[in-house]
């Protein structure tokens, strides 16, 4: 997976330092929860620093991995982007097809860090399962053997206002960092600083290589 992601992302700064990023693809749409006589404007909600009406949850994580990629200079990407389909499309017959955990935890092994965003605006259904399901699978819980993946590689930024106890348990559970930001300019700062770290981590020959071997 390592050499197919490395094939079909374009090239950065540090193409060879892999990030994975992970979270909700769609916008939580209070209008469908409201009831009729009662207008967004009337509920005063608020959907924190990724809530813009007009702009797709995506679309604001596709902001986030260009500016990873162009500013920081890491090859970040989304798990649309190296273009391997998922099941579920009766009439799909690529051979490259795997189920969304499957393809996930492949993202993940391949990639020098994973990050999961989890923004207050975002529609969080089965994410907090997705992340339980990739954590797990490199034995990262405690008591479940020597991980598969360092914990340090692993980070996961949820704005100020998502309640989750999954969530909540990610640190004691997995060892894996969690970290909450208020705006956007904070998640940058948080983003850039984690990835710095696991890069000198890296050189300093903390971490093994994550090229053909794990840690």
């Amino acid at each position: 997976m390592r050499e197919v992601l490395l094939d079909r992302l374009p090239p950065t700064a540090h193409t060879e330092f892999l990030v994975y990023v992970m979270g909700p693809y769609t916008t939580f749409r209070p209008d469908y929860y409201l009831r009729d006589d009662l207008t967004i404007d009337d509920a005063d909600l608020d959907m924190g620093a990724f809530g813009d009406a007009e702009t797709e949850l995506q679309d604001e994580l596709r902001d986030i991995v260009e500016w990873l990629r162009t500013d920081v200079g890491v090859n970040a990407f989304l798990a649309v982007d190296p273009d391997i389909p998922t099941e579920g499309f009766p009439d799909e017959t690529d051979a490259e097809r795997m189920n969304v955990i499957s393809q996930s935890k492949a993202y993940a092994e391949a990639s020098n860090a994973v990050v999961f965003i989890l923004p207050k605006a975002g529609v969080r259904d089965g994410v907090d399962i997705e992340i339980g399901a990739v954590l797990s699978g490199f034995d990262l819980g405690l008591g479940e053997g020597t991980p598969q993946k360092s914990p340090q590689r692993f980070h996961v930024f949820r704005e100020h206002g998502v309640s989750s106890a999954t969530l909540d348990a990610v640190p004691h559970e997995y060892e894996v960092a969690l970290s909450e930001y208020g705006t956007r300019s904070e998640l940058h700062e948080q983003l850039e600083r984690f990835l710095a770290g696991v890069l000198r981590s890296e050189r300093r020959g903390d971490l093994s290589s994550v090229d053909g071997s794990t840690d």
